[in-house]
């Protein structure tokens, strides 16, 4: 906390979760896009031992387990920048970040190796210096190259993600989209990077994620991050908070861009509904998926125009 200047030391008592801590968890939560609940959880310390690396600290190449880290974002942002189409800027150096690395040098006359050392990492900045501030190429394909589907929707697939225990929502959302023929899968797990998992080696087009809360909430968040935007996952999420809005008006749904694991994880658009508390929501399940369901069918048909 002390080195991302969140926290001055003098003011604490080092060992101590005070208040001051606490409050310097939910500023961190908050800036990083987590869910600010004050708690440094699991995340929330992934988050900051990323946050330690400053691009040029170290090489960054393919590796496994994958290099993750601030530093690897930034990488991703000059990348995308430059017209180098590395996906999604997510911090993970995966197999599309090192390819666009190794065609950055092949472009650029510079020893084709896959690693980002200091002489790739000055001609990467001399370059990005002349390709401006847009989003990159990675926000451009996802909002327009999105696949064409028929009415019926049967070649659609999306996979269904329920952390908690509104079993009774994904139950309705699954009969629904089913109904529609849609390819529907279904998991139950606390772990998000299985959710991700799941939706990845299932080819899905779409991920929901449902998520029970404790606190009051209704909140449908999408990804976002420095340098990258889900334009369709922000289409979806509104489309999605505006329904539940006008057929049940006393949960006012909110709509957040958000860097949440499950989110940055999955390589299609993707949504997590936190939702809570439990006996607020569980009387109006079949309410929330018929309104989920219907704004999947008019989110299809909008971003396929």
């Amino acid at each position: 906390m002390r080195d991302a200047k969140l926290l001055d030391l003098s003011l604490v008592q080092v060992g101590s979760f005070c208040e001051l801590t606490k409050s310097a968890v939910e500023e961190l939560q908050r800036r990083r896009g987590l869910l600010v609940s004050g708690v440094c959880d699991k995340a929330t310390w992934l988050t900051l031992i990323e946050s330690s690396f400053q691009l040029g600290d170290r090489l960054n190449y393919f590796s496994s387990p994958l290099q993750r880290g601030d530093d690897v974002a930034e990488l991703q942002e000059l990348l995308a920048r430059t017209g180098f189409d590395i996906g999604r800027v997510d911090g993970y150096l995966g197999v599309k970040t090192a390819a666009s690395l190794k065609d950055f040098q092949s472009n650029y006359g510079l020893v084709i190796d896959g690693i980002c050392g200091p002489v790739t990492l000055q001609a990467l900045r001399r370059a990005s210096r002349h390709s401006g501030n847009g989003p990159g190429v990675g926000v451009v394909r996802e909002r327009h190259t999105a696949p064409r589907y028929n009415d019926d929707l049967a070649a659609f697939r999306v996979v269904i993600g329920q952390f908690g225990a509104l079993d009774n929502l994904t139950h309705e959302l699954c009969d629904r989209l089913r109904a529609q023929r849609t390819n529907v899968a279904v998991i139950h797990d606390d772990d998000p990077h299985r959710h991700a998992q799941l939706a990845n080696d299932f080819a899905a087009n779409l991920y929901i994620g449902v998520e029970t809360r404790e606190t009051s909430s209704f909140e449908i968040a999408y990804y976002h991050t420095k340098g990258f935007h889900s334009v369709t996952g922000h289409i979806f999420a509104t489309l999605a908070a505006e329904a539940i809005e006008r057929s049940a008006p006393w949960f006012s749904p909110t709509v957040a861009g958000m860097r949440l694991q499950v989110l940055r994880e999955t390589t299609m658009p993707a949504v997590l509904c936190g939702l809570g508390p439990f006996r607020v929501i569980y009387p109006h399940c079949t309410v929330i998926a018929d309104n989920l369901a219907k704004s999947m069918a008019i989110w299809v048909k909008t971003t396929s125009s």
